[in-house]
């Protein structure tokens, strides 16, 4: 079932990559991961931001990260 994170996530990863070449589609990727890396940090992001807002943070990160693996395995399948 697509949910609306699911649907963004699709739309960010499959809609914005379809024209880009080969050395501008592994930047995306790069850039991608590397902002969910630093997302899943939250005491980094937010030393000093309360505890529901890291913890939010990082809950967030993770639900992005599943609808990123099965929109990818969707397509793959």
């Amino acid at each position: 079932m697509l949910t609306p994170l699911h649907i963004l996530v699709q739309q960010l990863l499959l809609g914005r990559t379809e024209d880009l070449s080969p050395s501008q589609l592994a930047a995306f990727i790069a850039g991608w991961t590397s902002l969910l890396d630093l997302l899943e940090r939250p005491e980094i992001c937010f030393p000093e931001g309360p505890d529901e807002l890291r913890e939010g943070l990082f809950a967030l990160t993770q639900r992005i990260r599943r609808a990123q693996e099965e929109i990818l395995d969707d397509e793959t399948a």
